[in-house]
């Protein structure tokens, strides 16, 4: 018989608790995040999923689109920044970035941008990511130096951050070399492969790339992989 994927319900959790910050037990506030972030990951993932299977569909019926399918195609275009009317390569530049991100390096990266649930940036601005703007509206980092003029991005809640965190995977240049490798195999994907790919997220460059994989496996997070919503 096929082994079934875990099954979890979907239970919506708008922002990271204060009292997150205040438990002791290492690995109880572990636990604690990853049960709160895993099921938004896997929303996430599942809104892309359909995305990409809407675009795979309309693939298949190139050139013979209606002026609605071109319009859809152009509207997820847009979205992804992708230039190139409704044109194969296109599509398949298209099909490049709408895709999903494997749940354990997603929670990786969640865990080492908001030091478990415990930055200021988590609990009072929703970004676990550490993802920043420049234009000025957000949260000014403590230890920014005069010089820098960058701020931490706040969200409305973790859910509207995970997503801005996958679409910018996606569609930052930066990430081209993860898109890349993604594109060279079949879900589920490799999340020690497609790390390789996080240089340029922060200034550590290659060492970041080894503290997520360290983080990927020394917190088993590769067992969430398998993991699909209710």
């Amino acid at each position: 018989m096929p082994i079934q994927s875990p099954a979890i319900e979907y239970q919506y959790t708008a922002s990271l608790q204060d009292r997150l910050a205040q438990i002791d037990d290492v690995q109880e506030r572990k636990q604690s995040l990853i049960r709160i972030l895993l099921p938004l990951v896997l929303h996430a993932n599942e809104r892309v999923l359909q995305q990409r299977a809407i675009i795979e569909q309309l693939r298949q019926r190139l050139p013979y689109l209606t002026p609605l399918e071109k319009q859809t195609l152009i509207t997820f275009a847009r979205m992804y920044l992708v230039e190139g009317g409704t044109s194969e390569e296109m599509v398949a530049e298209l099909l490049k970035r709408v895709n999903v991100l494997p749940v354990s390096l997603t929670l990786a990266q969640a865990a080492i941008e908001s030091g478990w649930g415990t930055s200021r940036f988590s609990l009072k601005g929703n970004n676990i990511f550490g993802l920043r703007n420049s234009s000025g509206y957000g949260m000014v980092p403590r230890e920014r130096s005069s010089e820098e003029e960058f701020t931490v991005s706040v969200f409305r809640d973790l859910q509207s951050c995970i997503d801005y965190y996958m679409w910018n995977i996606n569609t930052n240049p930066q990430y081209e070399q993860l898109r890349y490798t993604r594109s060279l195999s079949e879900a589920p994907y490799d999340s020690y492969a497609l790390a390789q790919g996080l240089r340029n997220y922060s200034e550590m460059g290659i060492e970041y790339v080894r503290r997520v994989e360290l983080l990927i496996g020394y917190n088993s997070l590769k067992n969430y992989d398998d993991y699909r919503l209710q």
